[in-house]
């Protein structure tokens, strides 16, 4: 572990959904070097694992992991059912997993819908619900959910998408309303994020307008005011703000990590 770490999260348990790769294992990664206790949960069991496994090198603290298809009532109460029994309780909640599709709207189907809303916003609903009581339990929790500028603003080819993260914003934001002053909740908005993703965005741009994938990626370059995609990490270090006691006094926000792409 490294020395510079603050240590923000000795003894708290967290559970990462989509914590097998991208932004999910650079945000569980994050908190593990700050001392945290993970349950990592993913759709992919195989990827989860390894993910798990070269984390817990890093230090002493707990690692877990699990399968879980956030879309699946049942999947979901498995998942919690699990860290209790092996964590014991649960502190804070990073509902991460996401999906994205990329298509004209009246090219979309009824699949690419269901697939963007199942996963972004009916996948963060499942896991928040399960969440607040066993939070409330111990008198209160943090969540902290993975939206996107997307939710902000509208792009041409994701308006599903953008319909997706503009869900996961506007209920976290009554949700903390809502459950204020025991239970804080934020989203993150990140913008565009140098993950396996991006790379497969390009590649439906590509094939869909033609557009050769270098001058697809300076055309999104050009509009970032800072002059560089984000990196996981950087996302991963405003989820360890909002989730810290440094931001005690913030419930209900959308913080963007877009690099100027979005101020709002």
């Amino acid at each position: 572990m490294d020395s510079t770490h603050t240590n923000r999260f000795v003894d708290k348990n967290i559970l990462v959904t989509g914590g097998a790769q991208g932004i999910g294992r650079a945000i569980a990664t994050a908190f593990y070097d700050e001392g945290a206790n993970l349950l990592l949960a993913d759709l992919n069991e195989d990827k989860i694992e390894t993910t798990a496994n070269e984390i817990s090198t890093r230090g002493n603290n707990q690692v877990r992991f699990t399968g879980c298809d956030v879309r699946s009532e049942d999947s979901v109460r498995s998942a919690f059912g699990y860290l209790m029994s092996e964590l014991g309780h649960i502190d804070i909640l990073i509902n991460n997993a996401g999906t994205i599709t990329m298509r004209k709207t009246a090219d979309l189907t009824v699949e690419d819908w269901d697939s963007n809303m199942d996963v972004n916003a009916k996948g963060t609903f499942l896991c928040t619900r399960e969440a607040i009581p066993l939070m409330l339990e111990l008198g209160g929790g943090v969540i902290v959910n993975t939206a996107s500028q997307a939710g902000k603003r509208g792009y041409p080819l994701f308006s599903h998408y953008c319909a997706s993260k503009a869900a996961v914003i506007n209920f976290s934001r009554a949700v903390a309303v809502e459950y204020a002053p025991k239970i804080r909740i934020n989203c993150v908005c990140p913008g565009i994020v140098n993950t396996d993703m991006m790379e497969r965005e390009y590649a439906w741009e590509e094939a869909m307008t033609g557009e050769p994938k270098e001058a697809i990626r300076t055309r999104w370059m050009s509009g970032i005011p800072m002059g560089r995609f984000q990196e996981p990490e950087d996302v991963a270090g405003v989820v360890l703000f909002l989730a810290s006691e440094a931001a005690s006094e913030m419930t209900g926000q959308a913080i963007n990590v877009t690099g100027g792409m979005v101020t709002d």
